[in-house]
Formats: C-alpha cells, structure tokens, sequence
C-alpha cells in the first residue's frame, strides 16, 4: 500500500506536522504492517511508539525496517492479535492509560469490508489515555449516482467490430447482486452526492460499525439527461483540528480526486434511473410525461438513497459484508416513484 500515494501522505502529515500532538507522546500504531506509520511518528517527534502486528512475518519486517532507519531507540514492534495481547495481559503492551495517540491504517473496501476497526476500538478503549487522540478521528461515507460508462457495459457494445448483448445480460445481472469494488472516473458521476453515515473514531462503540442510514436526495448534475446506473460509495477520513491542531488532513476516495487502492464501491441498479436536471427536458418542455416516474417517459429530478451496513452472519463469509440499499425516484415537485430495496454481497 506504501505506493498509495494519497494515503501514505495523508498519514505523513498527520504524524509529522502536528507537533503540539505528537512532541514527547507516547504512540500506539495497531496493524503496523512494513512500520511506516511507527516510524512517521517517530520522525514527527514521539518519544516512544509500540507497533503491533498479528503476523509473525510482518512484524519482523517492521522490526528490520525500524532497525535499519535508526528508530528503533524510539519504535519496538510487538508480534500478535491486539485482543489477545490484551486478554493476555501482554507487558510489551502497557496497560490502561498507556497511551498518548492511537494511529492504524484500519479501512477495507466501502470503509468496513474486513477492516480493523473492532480492533482499533478494543485498543482504544483499553490503553489510550482519556483525552487521547486516535488517528484518523472522523470517517464519513457518500453516496452519488454513476452512468452508464462507469460499467463494463460499453465494452461490449463493439468488440472488435461485434456487438454482444448476451455478456451485457449476464454481467448486469450478476452485478446486481454484488458490491463491485471498481474506480470510478469523476466524470461518470452523474449525480450530486449526499453523505450518509458519519463516525467519530474517538467515541464510537463496535455496535456503530452496523446501521442504516439517514436518507439523502442525489440530484441531477449533467447538463442533460442521464439514465444513472447505481450508486457509487465512497469514504473519507479526517484527521480533524480536534487533535490535529497545525495540519489536519483528510483521506478522501472520492471519484472526483486522485484515486487510492480503495477505489470505490459500486451498488448496480437492476434497472437505471432516468434523471433530468432542473430546466432540462428529455422529450421536450410540451410532450406529456406518462410512466413510472424514472422511466425515460417520465425522468426524475433526483433519487432518495439509504444504505445500510451489516456484518455478515453467513460462517463461510465470517469476513463479509451485506450491504443493503433502498432508493426510490422522486420528480422536481417532490412526488415519489416506486421506492426499491436490495441487497448486495461484499
């Protein structure tokens, strides 16, 4: 992940340029892989940082890597799961009240697939000083609207001089059903976004990281008529001026910034939605609009969204997780179309 670039920076910054936090603190990195965020937090002026990896040969690496930079003086790595450690009474550790700053690198796909974030949780609650600053602090999830050519679907309107309408059939139906974790280009958006869930890393509770939430309108945003294909999902992360006083940063996967390891997660319609923006027609100003409200007949201003979130019950996807999603058109004097609920596997 060291060639993310917009991650390893946002990390950087935080740890190294935010000196009134991180002078003389005592810092906890959980999952510190390769030791780079150790030692960010070393350069940045903690005196002691402990990196914790659950991997026998990762945490060696750290270990060397540490060794080989010189801060190892400052930085030790400590081999093992955190809640074990902790259900050990691990010495290597420390107790409660041990630490100044917590920093992990916890996000999965769509934020929560197979994240760290329990961990990072149990960490904080057990050793992190009150007062303590955990690192990102805020994390946020959004939601737009993306077009048709933010599918594979183009690809298969010319192969090589062939049209294949089957491939689209079978590639559409099955991306229905699935939590696709593609990059999306800025310019396949096609709707405003709107954010959904917000989560205060500091705070938060393991029950949080499953929910349902509020509903947003995503309106149109081309300067014409759209058919939009589902909804994209993104996350940012913040290392907000509540701890990072000098220099807060945010992690952002937009589509509409530089792109990171995470992409974004795609939540196909089985069917898409015909958007127009205000003062734009699809037939023209004096043709009748007739249909369900969505239909190129009778496109739609914006579309309602809610997500929902959930640990996978399922033993033989123990890691996964369903998301859920409700939608349901809307015209530009607020009458509803028929509102959808579905169901994807990540």
């Amino acid at each position: 992940m060291l060639d993310d670039v917009p991650r390893t920076a946002a990390y950087r910054d935080a740890l190294e340029r935010n000196p009134s936090l991180m002078n003389g603190a005592k810092v906890l990195d959980v999952g510190c892989g390769t030791g780079i965020l150790s030692m960010f937090a070393a350069r940045g002026g903690a005196s002691a940082v402990v990196g914790v990896d659950g991997a026998a040969p990762m945490a060696a690496c750290a270990r060397a890597n540490v060794a080989h930079n010189g801060v190892d003086d400052r930085v030790s790595i400590v081999q093992g799961k955190v809640e074990e450690l902790l259900r050990k009474g691990d010495v290597q550790l420390g107790g409660a009240n041990s630490y100044d700053v917590l920093v992990s690198e916890w996000m999965g796909y769509g934020l929560l697939f197979e994240s760290m974030l329990d961990t990072v949780i149990a960490a904080r609650d057990a050793m992190l000083k009150p007062g303590g600053a955990v690192l990102p602090d805020v994390a946020t999830i959004h939601v737009a609207g993306f077009g048709r050519n933010a599918t594979s679907q183009p690809f298969w309107d010319d192969v090589y001089g062939f049209e294949m309408p089957a491939v689209q059939a079978d590639l559409a139906e099955e991306a229905a059903k699935l939590a696709v974790v593609h990059g999306v280009k800025g310019a396949h958006v096609c709707t405003t976004d709107g954010m959904v869930k917000s989560l205060d890393l500091a705070t938060m509770t393991v029950l949080d990281t499953e929910f349902s939430s509020e509903e947003v309108l995503i309106t149109a945003r081309t300067d014409g008529p759209i058919m939009c294909h589902g909804i994209v999902v993104w996350f940012d992360t913040a290392f907000s001026e509540r701890f990072c006083k000098e220099a807060p940063v945010v992690l952002t996967t937009s589509p509409h910034a530089e792109r990171t390891h995470w992409a974004q997660t795609l939540l196909h319609f089985p069917e898409p939605v015909a958007l127009v923006p205000h003062g734009s027609f699809w037939w023209g100003k004096d043709q009748p609009k007739m249909g369900l409200i969505g239909t190129r007949t009778n496109p739609a201003k914006g579309i309602k969204v809610r997500i929902g979130m959930a640990k996978c019950k399922e033993e033989e996807r123990a890691r996964g997780l369903d998301i859920s999603l409700e939608y349901e058109p809307v015209l530009e004097d607020g009458t509803p179309g028929t509102r959808k609920a579905r169901m994807y596997q990540m």
